[in-house]
C-alpha cells in the first residue's frame, strides 16, 4: 500500500470509527488517540539494544570470514590474470573452472550469511515485540486510550503529547518483559 493510499485509509478507519463510535461533538472530546514508534521502542528498550548487540556481533564475526575468503579469491583472481598468458589451455580452462567454482562458493556463503543475520535478527527481536505490543495494550488501557497507531503506518504528524514511545520504553524497561525478553535472547547462538 502506498502511503498516500495507507494515509487516506488511516483517515477514512479514524472518520468511521468517529461517525459510528460516537456523535460528532462527543467525539473530539472522547477519543483519545496516541501513537508509538515500535521500531524506535525496539532500538531504545534494553532488550532490543541487547538484541542488536548480538546481531551485531555476529555480524562482525560473519563479515571477517567472509573477507578473509573474498581475499583470498581476489589474490587467486589476481595470481589466474598473470599467469592466464603462458598456461597451457588445459591448465588455464582448470583454474577458471576452479576460480568460477570458488566464485560461485563466495556468492552462496554470502547469501546465507545475509539469511541467517536477518533468522538471527528476527528471532531475537520478535518476543521482544511482541511483549512491547502487550505493554502499549495495557498503557492504552489503564490511560483511556481508545486507538493507538504505529508511527511507520501512514502517521505524518504527531505533536509530542500524542507520542507515547518514550513512556513505553520506560515501561517496558522497568517490566518483567524485560528479564523474560532477556533470556530469550541469551538462549540464541
Amino acid at each position: 500500500m502506498t502511503g498516500r493510499r495507507r494515509t487516506r485509509a488511516v483517515g477514512c478507519t479514524l472518520a468511521a470509527l468517529i461517525a459510528v463510535g460516537l456523535p460528532a461533538r462527543r467525539a473530539a472530546a472522547e477519543l483519545r488517540i496516541a501513537v508509538v514508534d515500535m521500531q524506535r521502542a525496539l532500538n531504545e528498550c534494553d532488550a532490543g539494544r541487547k538484541a542488536k548487540d548480538q546481531v551485531k556481533a555476529k555480524f562482525e564475526r560473519s563479515q571477517d570470514q567472509l573477507k578473509r575468503q573474498r581475499d583470498d579469491l581476489d589474490r587467486l583472481k589476481a595470481d589466474y590474470d598473470k599467469k592466464a598468458l603462458v598456461l597451457k589451455e588445459e591448465e588455464r580452462r582448470n583454474l577458471e573452472k576452479d576460480l568460477e567454482s570458488r566464485s560461485l562458493d563466495f556468492k552462496r556463503k554470502y547469501e546465507d550469511f545475509q539469511r541467517e543475520l536477518k533468522r538471527t535478527d528476527v528471532e531475537l527481536t520478535a518476543s521482544i515485540v511482541e511483549d512491547l505490543g502487550e505493554v502499549v495494550r495495557e498503557y492504552a488501557a489503564k490511560n483511556g486510550y481508545n486507538l493507538v497507531l504505529e508511527a511507520s503506518s501512514g502517521v505524518i504528524y504527531v505533536d509530542k503529547p500524542t507520542d507515547v514511545t518514550e513512556e513505553i520504553v520506560k515501561i517496558y524497561n522497568s517490566s518483567p518483559h524485560r528479564e523474560h525478553a532477556g533470556r530469550r535472547g541469551d538462549d540464541k547462538e
